[in-house]
């Protein structure tokens, strides 16, 4: 048997020929539909976004320069001094004299405090020779200072003419050869002559050392 269910119009036609007529009952009421509402309500779910704390660096504030206060000094460690050898202290010499012409005049007598009377009589008319007053020259009496050598005169007189009477150049610790005549060592003119006392006496040293006064005049 064939299927009877069909879905053209032309064969509805066939089979329902009597006129349909649409009638309007006005004692029914049809309400208007209205719009369905859904049975369950949808509840407004907030969702909140969980943020992780973003960890942020530290960083001190730098403060600012005040222009009027100077900069901050911080004391430093204790600076550990260094050990310098202590030189030796400058020797001092008692002497008569000025010494304003740096003219240096060693004597040795141990019994005087120049030299006999002969002696100082003599070391007058010398000085007078050479035009020296008393301030010009300094007068020392070398055995109140054995031992003391030319380098520790020359650092406390800085003589620049030294008559040394009776005081020898080994004396002086001078590496030198008296051969009667004007040494110079340093800065300084040197005339070696015997004790006071005894060139009084000898008339050879006496014209010696006069033609080397004249050299220094």
């Amino acid at each position: 048997m064939e299927n009877q269910v069909t879905n053209n119009e032309n064969a509805l036609r066939l089979f329902f020929t009597d006129e349909v007529f649409l009638v309007k009952d006005e004692s029914v009421e049809i309400l208007p539909v209205r719009n369905a509402e859904p049975v369950f309500m949808a509840e407004s779910v907030s969702v909140k976004v969980m943020e992780e704390p973003v960890l942020k660096p530290e960083i001190a504030p730098i403060p600012g320069v005040n222009p009027t206060n100077s900069p901050k000094v911080y004391p430093q460690g204790t600076e550990i001094p260094h050990l310098v050898a202590e030189s030796a202290p400058e020797k001092t010499f008692k002497f008569l004299g000025g010494n304003k012409k740096s003219v240096l005049i060693l004597v040795n007598d141990s019994e005087h405090d120049v030299s006999t009377e002969q002696g100082r009589e003599l070391l007058r008319k010398i000085v007078k020779a050479v035009d020296l007053g008393t301030p010009d020259f300094a007068l020392l009496n070398y055995s109140n200072y054995k031992g003391t050598d030319f380098l520790a005169l020359h650092r406390f007189f800085k003589p620049a003419i030294m008559l040394s009477f009776g005081v020898a150049f080994s004396d002086l610790r001078l590496n030198l050869t008296w051969q009667n005549e004007i040494i110079v060592h340093e800065t300084t003119r040197i005339i070696f002559a015997p004790n006071l006392h005894h060139l009084d006496s000898d008339l050879t040293a006496k014209k010696i050392l006069w033609g080397h006064l004249q050299k220094i005049k």
